[in-house]
């Protein structure tokens, strides 16, 4: 058995995706598990199709198992996303290999490019340029630049950024995985048109529609989508713009200086701005400078009206949750039963009751899928994170 973890958001399962667990398996593994994204993705918005129906659609397209990366990392800045993916994997302890998407393909080169990104010298060059009030990615390429290491260019590149990111929390582990390189193919990242059955995720969320989907996935996908889109349970734009302005505006100037990932007062700018603004758009564009993109902003605003501190950022993920597993994941969940150091469940309820960290983790994926509920086209009830089932024949 060679056990192989995919980083994922699955926003949502793609031709390309199942391309990528295709090339891992005929790399060398046997079996494949996948740490993914919830509710809510690493943009800061919540994401285009329900946790499970995505889960499923990994399953049905190559993958053996797919565990939850807890809320407070899905939705974080790259270096934080992927620590706690990679810590997550980690206290699986029993994988063999990582396998990563990649503009360059090369692991070797990588492996170098994040050795600079944690010297003295690169710190302090990046320091430099954020003082100069440069965005944290422009800031990264140009210390790099400064450094005379010839990887600048690899920061450039989204899926090679998030790379750079899984290999330094490697390292900071201690890990023994090892990494392995996928060559993205056929389409770039949020690439806003098609080709050849293949498709970005975010022009699969822009095109919106079922019988457009469908030629970019995989088939038993195309029939789930279809069936979600139908049924309304997709996030929609001007419900969400009610939740969180009704969220934001309950809540006093202190609560947001306790907020992750703060610096030089932007959580002044952004109180005044959420108070003055009347949409989602509009907050962000007047919150918005040189040094804080939407981007930024956008995942702080969420940050916000789902309850993430400071604190609650600073703590590993304390269970491993299970939302689907095949025959082949099983057998993962077998091992795992010998070799995990965390708390293994496809109940939330019961890692709930696992300890004081996992109590405050899981209590804030359940608050964040409530809210996650709310915003759909089709409304869902509460506590579905606590009475949906896991997969176990996808």
């Amino acid at each position: 058995m060679r056990i192989a973890v995919i980083i994922a958001e699955y926003n949502p399962f793609h031709n390309g995706h199942a391309y990528h667990i295709a090339q891992t398996r005929k790399n060398g593994a046997t079996h494949i598990a996948v740490v993914m994204s919830g509710n809510f993705v690493q943009r800061g918005e919540p994401a285009f199709l329900e946790k499970h129906v995505r889960a499923r659609a990994a399953l049905s397209g190559g993958a053996d198992l797919v565990l939850e990366l807890p809320l407070a990392f899905a939705c974080a800045p790259a270096q934080r996303f992927g620590l706690g993916a990679v810590y997550v994997a980690e206290k699986m302890g029993c994988v063999d290999m990582l396998s990563f998407g990649s503009e360059s393909g090369d692991t070797a080169r990588l492996e170098q490019a994040a050795a600079v990104l944690d010297t003295p010298q690169f710190r302090e060059a990046l320091a430099r340029e954020l003082e100069s009030g440069a965005p944290y990615p422009q800031a990264v390429s140009r210390a790099m630049e400064r450094c005379g290491s010839g990887f600048a260019g690899l920061t450039a590149s989204p899926n090679d950024t998030l790379a750079l990111e899984y290999l330094r929390a490697l390292r900071q582990l201690g890990s023994k995985i090892r990494p392995m390189a996928v060559r993205r193919a056929f389409v770039e990242h949020d690439a806003e048109e098609a080709t050849e059955g293949f498709a970005s995720a975010s022009r699969l969320r822009a095109l919106a529609q079922p019988e457009e989907i469908a030629a970019y996935v995989p088939e038993a996908a195309a029939q789930r989508y279809r069936a979600e889109l139908e049924a309304g349970h997709t996030p929609d734009p001007q419900r969400l713009d009610a939740a969180v302005l009704g969220v934001l505006r309950r809540q006093q100037r202190e609560e947001f200086s306790r907020l992750p990932d703060l610096s030089e007062g932007i959580e002044n700018r952004f109180w005044n701005a959420m108070r003055s603004g009347s949409s989602i758009e509009e907050i962000l564009t007047l919150a918005k400078t040189k040094r804080y993109p939407h981007a930024r902003l956008r995942r702080m605003m969420m940050h916000a009206f789902l309850g993430i501190t400071q604190e609650i950022a600073e703590e590993l993920p304390a269970y491993l949750r299970v939302l689907g597993a095949n025959e082949r994941g099983r057998e993962i969940l077998s091992v795992m039963a010998g070799t995990a150091s965390l708390p293994v469940s496809a109940s939330l309820a019961e890692l709930e009751r696992s300890g004081s960290a996992a109590a405050k983790q899981a209590r804030l994926e359940a608050l964040s899928t409530d809210l996650y509920q709310g915003i759909l086209r089709c409304p869902g009830p509460c506590a579905t994170d606590y009475t949906a089932p896991a997969i176990w024949n996808a």
